[in-house]
């Protein structure tokens, strides 16, 4: 058997924050900037999912079909599954199984509107909840315009000023500090994980 990669959205957001961490301490290469937008937006958008999930995956999942396509998949699946198996599916797990597979993620706009919401981030006594400043604000759009340019590029030459970008991760790396460890709301399930996320925000070369 080859090498099986198994991660899940606590292990994911913290790979995003080592290649932030890599590319933003790498500014020899030309790509630099690039692969920092995108990592940054991912570990800034995984540890928001974090946050916001804390033990119930449900809070970040979103249906956007509407119930007759929802009904056709789980009649497309069982008739799939009978066909492979040889056997009836049970209706409830058919039925989990269906509607977690057809439900998306929500955006990190949204995300982020409810890591500002008490109903969301209030899980714990011990919770807070993110209050994103203005130049926060600034910086996090301009980090998700930047990361959408480059991970949708269209045919163009584009020309982008790095200089003096440290401020746009400076701002987001803030607030993944604020979700990651100061939320409390992020479960590590022991201390290597968070000792990890700590280590790797002190090493930001500003």
């Amino acid at each position: 058997m080859g090498d099986i990669l198994r991660t899940n959205e606590l292990e994911n957001a913290i790979d995003y924050l080592e290649k932030a961490l890599y590319h933003f301490n790498n500014r020899e290469d030309k790509y630099w900037f690039k692969w920092s937008m995108i990592s940054l937006h991912g570990a800034l958008y995984g540890f928001g999912v974090c946050a916001v999930k804390g033990t119930n995956t449900e809070r970040v999942l979103e249906m956007k079909l509407g119930k007759a396509k929802v009904e056709q998949r789980k009649k497309e699946f069982a008739e799939y599954f009978k066909e492979q198996y040889g056997q009836e599916l049970d209706e409830r797990i058919l039925d989990s199984s269906v509607r977690y597979n057809l439900k998306s993620l929500l955006s990190i706009k949204d995300i982020l509107e409810y890591c500002q919401e008490e109903k969301y981030m209030m899980q714990r006594l011990d919770s807070k909840i993110l209050k994103i400043t203005e130049q926060q604000r600034m910086a996090i759009n301009s980090m998700v315009l930047y990361r959408n340019d480059f991970a949708h590029f269209k045919p163009r030459g584009l020309s982008v000023i790095t200089e003096g970008a440290d401020w746009i991760v400076k701002e987001v790396m803030d607030v993944i500090k604020f979700l990651a460890l100061e939320s409390n709301n992020v479960n590590y399930f022991g201390e290597e994980n968070r000792n990890k996320v700590m280590r790797i925000l002190e090493k930001f070369k500003f």
